[in-house]
Order: C-alpha cells, then sequence, then structure tokens
C-alpha cells in the first residue's frame, strides 16, 4: 500500500487529472481526501472517485479535529460519519468512498498534559463509537493517524496498550513516524519498531507515514530538506527492512502538495542540466578573471571579449522563521530553491552579506553546473561592526590592531571559502566546516563592511590627522584620502592580496550609504546624517589589479530625511517628467562618481502593515501592498536604470521574521525570540519579493474570503454560539483570527455594529468611551469597534497605551492627559505607531512637526493572492452571514506570543516589561439598528494556545515577484551611455 494525504480538496477539481497521473506515476493506490463539505460539490468528488477507483487507486474521506476526541464534541462526529454514509448512497458504483480515515490528535490539544487519561479515555470511547457506526456498513473500513509513542499509552483497565487495541479494531493505522532519516539513533526503523512488533500478528494493518513538510516539532522530523532524491533512497531502504513484519501495509507520505512539489523541482534541475555549458575565463599574465572593471563598465568575460552589464539582481538573507543569521539555518534545497526562483526573475547576480555555510557554496556550484546562463555571485564581507561602533555607539577607531586583525582575518577567511580551500572551526553566530567547492569562476565582485558608523568614521579620521595616503600594491588612496579612506584602501588592498594567492582577480567595492556620502545636505536635520563623508573617489585600483575598483551605495528613498526637504531634490523631474526626489538624489550621485562603475547595492520598500518613514512620491518605509511594493521597486529600478547606474540589488529576496525597526523593537520581548513570530507591523521583517507565511502551506493559512472551508480544518480553534451568530477564535505565528458567523441574514455594516473587547492580563476597565452604553464583563485592554469601510479600528486602553505614554508622559514630545495612566476611567486611545519626532530643517530654518500614524485602522478586502482583488494588508472581510477578522498580535499587546507575553501596564512599570498571558479573553456586543442582538449578557471566550519553539512556515512569490520579473528583463541589456 502506497498513501497520501491530500488536505487542499479544491484540487480534485483544479487538477484531478494531474492527482491521478501522479498517483500512478508514483503507484499511489490509497488517497485520504479531505471533506470539504461547504465547498465542493457531490458531483466533483463522484467524478475525482471515479477516475482513481479505474485507476486502482481507492480514496477515503479524510476528516478529523483535536476537539474530536472529547466526547462532547461527537455531534460532530456523527455529522461527518452521516455526510459520507449519505453520499455513498447517492453515489453509483465506482464512485463512493471506501473508508474514513481520522486524524484527530488528541495530542495537540492544549490541556493534553494536564489531563492526558481522561482525554485519552474519551477519545478511545469516541473511535469505539466510531467503529460501532462504520461496521454497520461493511463496504467502509476505518483508519487513524496515530503518533508512534501511542504503544506508550495503555487502555484504562490496562488490559493492553493503546495502539494495540487500535490496530486490532481498525482496519489500519497510519504511523506519524515523521524523522528525517530511517536508520540510526532515533530514526523511523527504531521508533516503529515497538508498534511493529506488537502487529507482527496482524496482517498488513501498519502503514508507515513519512512527513515531507517543514514541522514546528523540528527539522529532524521531515524529508523536505533532503528533496525527492532523499526521500526515495530512504524509502527503498524503509522497505527493505519493514517487509519482514507480518503487520506491515506500506508507507504514506505526507503529503501530496508538498511530494509534487519536490519531484517537480527534482524534475527541473535534471531537464536545466542538459542546457548546461561551461562558464568563459579569461586567464593572461598570470591571473584569471570573468569580470571586470572596463572604462566605466563591470563587463563580463565572453570568450571573446568584454560585454557591458547591467547588474540586475538580490540581495540574499541568511535565514529563516525560527533561527537569527548566525544560526546559519538554510538548507541544500532551500537554495536550490531559491536560486531556481531567483533566475526566474531574471536576476543576473546574488549578493551576499557574509561567508555562508559550505552548502551555499556547493549549492551554488551544483545550480550553475545545470545553466545554460548562470547566477553569479556578489560576495559580502560583514566588518566587525559591533566593534567598530563601540558599546556607547560613539565609535572607535578603525586602526585600533584588534578591529583590524580581526577583519583581515574575515577577509582571508572569505577569500578562502569562495575558492573552496579552508576549514573553518566552529564559532557562535558564523559559517563553519570544510569548503572544498571553489565558485570563483561565478563571482563578479567583492563588497567590503556594511553600513560605516559615522561616529567611527569620525573617530577615525581625528585620531589620524596627518596620516599620508595608503599606498598598496593593488589598491591605492589618493592624495585626498581620509585616514578612515586609506584603512579601506588597506583592507581592500589585502583582499586583493589574498586572491592572487589563487591567481585570480575580481572587481572589488566597499559599502557605503546616504549617511557617509560625499555630497552636501544642507537641510538634513539630523547632524549625525551629513557629518563626515566617505568619498570613493579617494581609492583606486592600480595597474596591477587588472580586475578593477568599483562605488557601491545603498540608497532607499525615504531615509534620510533630507530626500524630502532637500529643495533641489523636490523639483527635479525624472525622464517621464514626473517630481521625483529619488531620481535627483540618484543624478547627484552619479555625477560625482565620473569615470568608475557606481552600484546600487540596496533598494526597495516593504508590503508591510507597519510604517516607519514617510518617503517623498508616497515611497513610504511600510504600508504598502504587494502589488505597490512591486511597482515602486520597478519605477525605482527604472530610475537607477536611466541616471547611468551599473547594476541594481533589490533588498531582499525574502521576508525574515528575526529583523527589527526602530519603532517596534521596545516592544518585541524577550529580543531573543523574535524570530518565532511574524509581527505585520514590523516593517524590516517585509521587505522581500517570496513572503514567507505562518504555515507548512499556502492552504493552512486562514483567508479573509467569506469562505469557511480554511476554518473547519484548523487543529486549533475555539467555537461559541451565542444569540445570533457563532464566535470562532484561531491563530498563527502572525494573527488572531476571529470570525462571526450570522445566525440569519447578511452582515450590513450600515446597519450592524460590532465592539469586542479584548483582555489579555489583570487591570483595565470594563466600559469604554469608544463603545458608550456597553459594560463589558471582563476588564479590557482593547476595543475592535467594526463599524464598515471607513470606520473600524482598533483603540487601546490609555494606561495600556505604549504610544502616549512613551512620547507624551515620558518624552513630553506629545499631549498629555493626566487621566490617560488610570486605566478604569475607560479611556481608550487610537493604536498609533511614531514615524518621526519632530525636527529642525537647518537651511530653510523650519521645524517639522511630530509624525504618527494610526495604524490601527482596520481595511477590508480578501487576503487570498489568487484573488483579482487581492489585498495583502487586509484586516477584514464581510461575506454573506460570515465576517472574518485578522489582528496582528502587537495589536493586542503581545510582544512574543509564541511564549505568550504581552506587556505589562507602562505606568506601573515604568517601562515596557514583558510578562507571561493567560491567553486572550473575546467578548462581543453585536448591534443592528442600534440595538442589541440579545439583551442577555455575552459569556467572554478564553481563547488558550500551546507556545511553540519553532514555527511552521511556508514560502510564497508575492505580487511584486512578477511586476520585477517584467522589470528586470526589461532593464537586463547595458546600461545607457
Amino acid at each position: 500500500m502506497i498513501a497520501t494525504w491530500i488536505w487542499n480538496t479544491q484540487l480534485i477539481i483544479t487538477e484531478k487529472e494531474d492527482i491521478i497521473a501522479f498517483a500512478k506515476q508514483h503507484d499511489v493506490n490509497l488517497i485520504y481526501l479531505h471533506i470539504d463539505q461547504e465547498n465542493v460539490a457531490h458531483q466533483d468528488y463522484r467524478s475525482f472517485i471515479k477516475e482513481a477507483n479505474a485507476s486502482g487507486i481507492r480514496v477515503d474521506a479524510l476528516a478529523g479535529d483535536p476537539v474530536w476526541s472529547l466526547v462532547s464534541n461527537r455531534k460532530s462526529i456523527t455529522t461527518f460519519v452521516n455526510w459520507v454514509q449519505t453520499y455513498n448512497k447517492s453515489a453509483g458504483e465506482g464512485e463512493r468512498f471506501s473508508g474514513l480515515h481520522l486524524d484527530i490528535e488528541p495530542h495537540v490539544l492544549p490541556e493534553w498534559n494536564e489531563n492526558k487519561e481522561v482525554i485519552k479515555n474519551e477519545w478511545i470511547a469516541n473511535i469505539e463509537y466510531l467503529s460501532a457506526e462504520i461496521k454497520k456498513d461493511p463496504a467502509l473500513e476505518l483508519s487513524v493517524d496515530i503518533p508512534f509513542w501511542m504503544y506508550e499509552l495503555s487502555l484504562e483497565d490496562k488490559s493492553e496498550t493503546v495502539s494495540k487495541w487500535l490496530v486490532s479494531t481498525l482496519d489500519h493505522v497510519t504511523l506519524m513516524a515523521y524523522r528525517d532519516r530511517v536508520e540510526g539513533p532515533n530514526g523511523v526503523l527504531e521508533i516503529v519498531n515497538p508498534i511493529m512488533n506488537e502487529a507482527n500478528d496482524q496482517k498488513n494493518k501498519v502503514i508507515v507515514g513519512l512527513n515531507l513538510l517543514q514541522s514546528a516539532e523540528g527539522e529532524n522530523t521531515t524529508f523536505y530538506e533532503e528533496g525527492h532524491g532523499g526521500l526515495e533512497e530512504q524509502l527503498a531502504v524503509l522497505e527493505d527492512n519493514l517487509e519482514e513484519f507480518g503487520g506491515y501495509a506500506g508507507y504514506a507520505i505526507h503529503d501530496y502538495e508538498k511530494w509534487k512539489e519536490l519531484v517537480k523541482k527534482s524534475e527541473a534541475q535534471m531537464e536545466a542540466s542538459k542546457a548546461a555549458k561551461p562558464m568563459p575565463v579569461f586567464e593572461g599574465e598570470g591571473k584569471k578573471l570573468v569580470a571586470k572593471v572596463d572604462g566605466g563598465d563591470i563587463a563580463l568575460y565572453n570568450g571573446q571579449g568584454w560585454e557591458p552589464v547591467f547588474w540586475a539582481g538580490i540581495n540574499l538573507g541568511a535565514t529563516t522563521p525560527g533561527h537569527y543569521p548566525g544560526e546559519l539555518s538554510p538548507t541544500r534545497e532551500d537554495y536550490l530553491r531559491w536560486f531556481s526562483q531567483m533566475k526566474e526573475m531574471n536576476n543576473k547576480v546574488v549578493r551576499i552579506y557574509t561567508i555562508l555555510p559550505p552548502i551555499f557554496y556547493e549549492a551554488l556550484h551544483e545550480f550553475n553546473q545545470k545553466q545554460e546562463e548562470p547566477l553569479l555571485l556578489l560576495q559580502g564581507i560583514w566588518s566587525p561592526d559591533e566593534a567598530l561602533a563601540g558599546e556607547d555607539r560613539k565609535g572607535r577607531d578603525a586602526f585600533t590592531p584588534e578591529i583590524t586583525r580581526d577583519f583581515r582575518q574575515e577577509i582571508k577567511d572569505a577569500v578562502q571559502a569562495v575558492h573552496g580551500d579552508v576549514t573553518l572551526p566552529e564559532r557562535y553566530g558564523r559559517a563553519s566546516g570544510e569548503y572544498r567547492t571553489d565558485v570563483s569562476e561565478y563571482l563578479v565582485g567583492w563588497i567590503l563592511g556594511t553600513e560605516w558608523h559615522p561616529y567611527t568614521v569620525q573617530v577615525t579620521n581625528a585620531s589620524h590627522l596627518d596620516m599620508p595616503p595608503y599606498q598598496g600594491k593593488n589598491i591605492l588612496a589618493t592624495e585626498k584620502a581620509s585616514p578612515f579612506e586609506s584603512w579601506l584602501a588597506s583592507m581592500l588592498d589585502y583582499l586583493a592580496e589574498e586572491e592572487m594567492k589563487y591567481g585570480w582577480q575580481h572587481p572589488v567595492s566597499f559599502t557605503n550609504w546616504l549617511t557617509t556620502d560625499p555630497l552636501a545636505h544642507p537641510n538634513e536635520p539630523l547632524p549625525q546624517e551629513d557629518m563626515v563623508s566617505i568619498d570613493p573617489m579617494n581609492l583606486k585600483a592600480s595597474a596591477e589589479w587588472t580586475a578593477g575598483y568599483f562605488a557601491a551605495y545603498h540608497v532607499y528613498p525615504y531615509y534620510p530625511d533630507f530626500l524630502r526637504y532637500e529643495g533641489k531634490y523636490q523639483t527635479y523631474r525624472d525622464s517621464s517628467g514626473k517630481i521625483n526626489p529619488y531620481a535627483g538624489y540618484l543624478h547627484d550621485l552619479r555625477a560625482h562618481h565620473k569615470g568608475i562603475p557606481l552600484l546600487v547595492a540596496e533598494y526597495g520598500v516593504p508590503s508591510s502593515r507597519g510604517m516607519t518613514h514617510y518617503g517623498p512620491a508616497g515611497r513610504n518605509q511600510g504600508m504598502h501592498t504587494e502589488q505597490e511594493q512591486g511597482e515602486i521597486n520597478a519605477d525605482m529600478l527604472r530610475n537607477i536604470y536611466e541616471e547611468g547606474y551599473d547594476g541594481a540589488l533589490l533588498f531582499a529576496w525574502q521576508d525574515e521574521w528575526f529583523k527589527f525597526t526602530w519603532n517596534t523593537i521596545d516592544l518585541e520581548l524577550p529580543w531573543e525570540r523574535r524570530a518565532m513570530w511574524n509581527n505585520p507591523l514590523t516593517n524590516e521583517e517585509k521587505f522581500g519579493v517570496i513572503a514567507v507565511e505562518p504555515g507548512n502551506y499556502v492552504s493552512d493559512q486562514i483567508i479573509l474570503d467569506g469562505k469557511t472551508a480554511d476554518w473547519e480544518k484548523r487543529l486549533q480553534r475555539v467555537k461559541r454560539a451565542y444569540p445570533g451568530f457563532e464566535l470562532s477564535v484561531s491563530h498563527d505565528e502572525a494573527y488572531l483570527y476571529l470570525m462571526l458567523k450570522k445566525s440569519e441574514g447578511v452582515w450590513d455594516f450600515s446597519k450592524d455594529r460590532l465592539d469586542i473587547g479584548f483582555d489579555t492580563l489583570s487591570g483595565g476597565s470594563r466600559t469604554a468611551d469608544q463603545a458608550p452604553g456597553i459594560t463589558f464583563s471582563q476588564e479590557i485592554e482593547f476595543l475592535l469597534r467594526m463599524q464598515g469601510e471607513s470606520n473600524s479600528r482598533i483603540f487601546v486602553n490609555s494606561a495600556y497605551d505604549q504610544h502616549s505614554w512613551l512620547y507624551g508622559y515620558i518624552k513630553g514630545m506629545l499631549p498629555w492627559d493626566e487621566r490617560y495612566d488610570q486605566a478604569d476611567r475607560g479611556i481608550f486611545l487610537p493604536w498609533k505607531l511614531t514615524l518621526n519626532k519632530a525636527l529642525y530643517l537647518p537651511e530653510t530654518k523650519k521645524t517639522v512637526p511630530f509624525e504618527e500614524l494610526e495604524v490601527g485602522i482596520m481595511k477590508p478586502g480578501i487576503s487570498d493572492p489568487e484573488d483579482p482583488t487581492y489585498n495583502s494588508l487586509a484586516d477584514w472581510y464581510a461575506k454573506g452571514n460570515v465576517l472574518e477578522i485578522r489582528i496582528p498580535w502587537m495589536f493586542l499587546g503581545y510582544t512574543d506570543p509564541s511564549s505568550k507575553q504581552v506587556w505589562k501596564y507602562p505606568y506601573e512599570e515604568n517601562g515596557i516589561v514583558p510578562t507571561e498571558s493567560k491567553g486572550v479573553g473575546v467578548e462581543v456586543f453585536a448591534h443592528s439598528n442600534q440595538k442589541p442582538f440579545s439583551r442577555e449578557a455575552s459569556k467572554p471566550l478564553l481563547y488558550q494556545w500551546d507556545k511553540w519553539d519553532l514555527p511552521t512556515y511556508h514560502e510564497r512569490k508575492k505580487q511584486s515577484f512578477e511586476i520585477l520579473r517584467k522589470a528586470y528583463e526589461t532593464y537586463g541589456m547595458p546600461k545607457p551611455q
């Protein structure tokens, strides 16, 4: 028996033939098909099952919910059984389900650890009930998914283990033996052995399930990283070892969608390998080159000569959700998938910021061996930025011996890593391992360092006033060079020396940014943003360094603030005739760097729910839909290209959950758990063209679309009926979700109004000035008022409001009312984020007032990426009698939902201090035509969940991906002369 699960039932409509063909190709003869009673018609089931049965594939009806473990929820089980039996009676020969397959998993219930015996016994009672019901229809079989450790539990009378009882009672069981290897300690064979021995006298009763989905239970629970090739190898080992057991019935792969994805990836790699061709390498005068500075261009060798290139590319981060960059978590499969998608997007080059693990270089080499046009590499070298800034952030002298020593060592390690010639020891937060893959033929350049701290530059220059310019063999500082520029020249020269040990040369540069650019910005309000300059024109390559030298800048449209207030930029028109301050700055920067190539090494805007800065022309640092993100980024790419630059590297490839920003960082505590959850209000998390979202699949998410199938399959969901409506609550790593389903009629916010109170910790108010006439039964911290498209927003109790506490009470930058610190007053304020403190513009002598943004305004929209009206910033959607709402965790005071931490009342603590929350108390008051749905007091629903230490996630191409794919195709030619 070879089985698989299909959870996304819509697939039997959209890709029926593909499923059948895939199943036949991989000898699948049993499909566990999830039942969607609302959105899939009987005719669709009949058509699919008939075709499957004709191909020798039986189909079992799949359903289950952890709450089905409880006797109190037996009605839901009966409803499911009745649906299947009714369906089978109406279906023709060959169109019927062969059995019922249940995925209940009682151990997922939050109360399992505290009440294990009671839950286990109720679960067994429900299985007995089910078994009796199914036996009434001899044509139906019954099977369940069980964890491999079920042999550790016994029946109530201790007569036998639960697993042995299940094997003998049911037609078969599927063991969730979720590991990433078959043999060895804690491998599949070891963990299934107890139950396989128990079932040895039961013929063909145990199917062994293997997992392909990324899992919150750990990376060793899935074959996702090993890919399809690794899976097939391990399946052969599994079969060889388990065929001796009488109870072994076969294996099951969880699940179909991921299995198909890995197979497609494997096939694509094989196809690509047929088109591969070697990378041309220029050799002469004892040097090897694939790229060099040729005139004012970074040119690529094509086998005959040097071809100018506009380097359209992408910046790649070093981590995945649940991890920090120093943990270097991406796998070989991650890199191969990303490289393939980068090429699909028409990226010529990928930039990395530091030495990555050996697997990155191995994967890049493997990928490029199969490409007609390889994906090229810009290798960054991380500078000792913390040491350079100093603990007090006042700056340290770059020539400090230990700083220079450590940086030189990092440079040497990077060169040896790229050339596959080093073994790096394990070091916290750093890559390590054996580097044996030489990718120098795919390297087009080096970019040294990070965005330089201005006080470091100032201190270094002040400490060496009489220093002569550095004169290296390969890289030199000119007479005008500052001491810091001489230090940079010496580091680049050392890099060149290390490269030449391998007979290779590649163009070199260092990172620069607007804060340390060589241009004057007289109307910049913050002194440190125009305090010092680092001028790339004060360095140059010698004749020895044939590969040459170029300039590289991070150029964003919203920071520093001079981009909004510098007069000449506010009148600059780009080639389309639009006022474009960003293009104006690009124009001046390009004019300064005459004669050398100039690369924008970072640019971009995020598709985040939060914002940190306004930018000119609407290019803000946040609060963009995915479509807006793509359009703005494509327009900036056009500006960069038309202003004569040599390339543009978008920031960034994927969303990164560990990132932080200044206006939310103090609300994300403890900081070391920031990577465990996704905060839509932190703009830095959302720069990617690849969305990284909660859930193992897109189909695991709750979608705001007015449909309920996604709610029905939630493993964790609390539901309660109230007069006039039913309330459901669920969550993931980014949001708390509410669904309110009217008993009669439809939601119409021209008549209806909802006031929803949220209680997360002790304290608060039972009344709210924003909800007059209502008294909540619990003291609330937050109030969500739903009253239509233009009047739905979330409010915060004034005594709990971090914004007015910090900027009103503590800093005196905003008006403050002395009543705000009294929680029981019931004063509720709009949920706001700060964007800028009041600024003084030195040239125009004007003061710009304090800037803030009410982020708590709740916007309607559909959150389904496949829908033509998709809005990635949507907060709620109503259709018919269904209203769905998603609330970012931080809107409810959560500093870390993964450990259930909320901030305490700041006035009481004199700061933002986290504490553990009991959960979220949700209390709804519903009105229609200004009359309550019911005069009965509504009992609050307390929503609780298990803490997590490894998040689930999946990737998805944002709408911006396709927009930028087309833009990169357009600008894939050399820059205009």
